[in-house]
């Protein structure tokens, strides 16, 4: 059996307030729920680099505050 895809998909948006169930996620990429997929052609693995880089591109860099 293939493992689904979503759940480790750097597109996947996983904050608890959207309130989904185990069987659906959020797609950021194609702005939709969806079930999980076997194969998905934007399929992004969730690297902690990856994942460092959405959120810089998302949020920016916050410059460290001297005290």
């Amino acid at each position: 059996m293939k493992k689904s895809l979503c759940f480790s998909c750097l597109h996947r948006e996983n904050r608890p307030e959207i309130g989904l169930s185990d069987q659906l996620t959020y797609c950021r990429k194609k702005e939709m729920v969806v079930r999980p997929k076997m194969e998905c052609p934007i399929y992004s693995k969730a690297t902690t680099r990856a994942v460092q880089e959405l959120n810089r591109a998302l949020y920016g860099v916050m410059e460290e505050v001297e005290e």
